[in-house]
């Protein structure tokens, strides 16, 4: 990820997150071919030379766009599981299907800026922003699943590629919104349901 340098001051950090919000701005109104480092400075009331010193060219902005939707997911996941009570006692299953689910449910909530950068960066510089952070927000809830940390990480692998796959469909506009997040569960859920997923 391209996440807050650690020797960042906050008047950089409130500058960075001001850029980034310029540009999903942006994403909400023109095509991305139409959007510059210069528009997205405009946007920011910054320097253009503010923009590549904080960030960096247009790529690592719509990095740092993916990045800021994998650090919302998080925070709302986290936010989910503060407000669970021990009475309500979810399966394994349902806890990593649910994961996928705030994930659909979050690219759905804005989904222009999200597909426009999806497009653009494509699947393998897709991969360097950690497959929308799933990978880390399933694998504690697929280890209930499993009786090895080996057979936890195959299968959130398995969940992460599936999931990309029909994530990138839907950028592509092969499939729409609501096949989108049908989809995307159900692939979850037979591969969390599924006899190898349960093996002791």
């Amino acid at each position: 990820m391209t996440g807050t340098r650690p020797s960042e001051s906050p008047a950089s950090q409130q500058r960075r997150r001001t850029i980034i919000d310029a540009a999903i701005e942006l994403l909400r109104d023109r095509d991305l071919e139409k959007i510059s480092v210069a528009d997205i400075a405009d946007v920011a009331r910054v320097a253009v030379a503010t923009v590549y010193n904080l960030i960096g060219p247009r790529e690592r902005v719509l990095s740092a766009v993916l990045d800021r939707y994998v650090e919302q997911l998080a925070d709302a996941l986290a936010a989910q599981r503060q407000d669970s009570g021990p009475s309500q006692h979810v399966s394994a299953a349902d806890a990593v299907v649910n994961v996928i689910e705030s994930a659909n449910n979050h690219i759905l909530s804005d989904p222009v800026p999200v597909r426009a950068v999806l497009r653009e960066l494509g699947p393998l510089q897709f991969a360097e922003n950690r497959e929308l952070g799933l990978g880390e927000l399933l694998l504690p809830r697929v280890r209930r699943l499993t009786n090895s940390d080996h057979e936890a990480d195959l299968l959130v692998s398995l969940i992460v590629y599936g999931f990309r796959g029909v994530l990138m469909s839907w950028a592509h506009d092969l499939i729409d919104d609501d096949t989108f997040a049908c989809d995307s569960k159900r692939l979850v859920r037979v591969l969390v349901t599924a006899p190898a997923a349960r093996a002791r």
